[in-house]
C-alpha cells in the first residue's frame, strides 16, 4: 500500500511563500535604512527558497510512504529510508516547529526506533523526482555536491539525537506528507506492527465489542 502526500497543500504553501517573499522584496525597495533593507531582502530570498522546496515536493512523482510486510519505505522528498516493523518501539503524533517542512502542517508522526543504526544505514538524501528545467538544474547541483556528503553521517546522527531529546522520537514524518490525519496514520502503523495472530485477535475483539 502506498500513501501519497497532500500535493495541493504543498503547492499552496509554495504559492503563499512566494507571495510573502514578493511583498518583502517590494518593501525592501522602499526602505532607506541599510539594516532593514538587508533584513527584508534576506527574508524575501529565504521565502523564495522555501516556496521552491515546497513546489518541488508538490511535483515529486515518487514521494510517498509504502507499507509492505517487512516495514515502511519513506520517500519524503528530501530523503528516503526504510524502517522495519520490529525496529519501531513507539509511534505517535507530535509537534515541532523548528523545521521548514512543518509549514505544511501543525503536526508530525514520530517514530521511536529500537536501533537507529538500521535507519542510518538505509538513509539516503534525494531530491524530489519532479520534471522541468528547474528540477534538472537542482539535480546537477546536487550531483556536484554529492562527493562532499559521501561517507559523513555524523550530522544525521546529531539530528536524530536532537530530535529524540526534543520530542522523544527519532524520526518525524510531516503532516503534509501523510496525505491524511496523523492519528489515522499512527493507527495504521500500529496495526501493521502486529503479528497475524495479534491482528486476528484484535479484529475478533472489535467484532465482539
Amino acid at each position: 500500500m502506498r500513501i501519497t502526500p497532500n500535493l495541493p497543500r504543498l503547492r499552496a504553501v509554495a504559492l503563499g511563500s512566494w507571495a510573502v517573499a514578493g511583498w518583502c522584496i517590494v518593501v525592501a525597495a522602499q526602505l532607506s535604512a541599510a539594516p532593514l533593507l538587508v533584513s527584508a531582502l534576506l527574508l524575501g530570498l529565504l521565502l523564495l527558497a522555501v516556496g521552491l522546496a515546497f513546489w518541488q515536493l508538490g511535483g515529486d512523482q515518487r514521494a510517498g510512504i509504502i507499507f509492505d510486510p517487512k516495514g515502511i519505505v519513506l520517500n519524503l522528498g528530501h530523503c528516503s529510508a526504510f524502517v522495519a516493523w520490529d525496529n519501531i518501539e513507539r509511534v505517535g503524533v507530535t509537534r515541532r516547529r523548528d523545521s521548514l517542512i512543518a509549514l505544511g502542517g501543525r503536526r508530525q508522526i514520530g517514530l521511536a526506533l529500537r536501533d537507529p543504526q538500521q535507519y542510518l544505514q538505509s538513509y539516503e538524501q534525494r531530491l524530489p523526482a519532479a520534471r522541468g528545467a528547474l528540477a534538472g538544474a537542482l539535480w546537477q547541483v546536487s550531483g556536484a555536491l554529492r562527493p562532499l556528503r559521501r561517507g559523513d553521517d555524523q550530522a544525521l546522527r546529531r539530528q536524530l539525537a536532537a530530535c529524540r531529546a526534543q520530542t522523544s522520537y527519532d524520526a518525524l514524518i510531516p503532516e503534509a506528507l501523510l496525505g491524511g490525519r496523523p492519528e489515522a496514520f499512527a493507527d495504521m502503523v500500529e496495526r501493521y506492527r502486529l503479528s497475524p495472530a495479534e491482528r486476528r485477535d484484535l479484529d475478533q475483539g472489535a467484532w465482539r465489542g
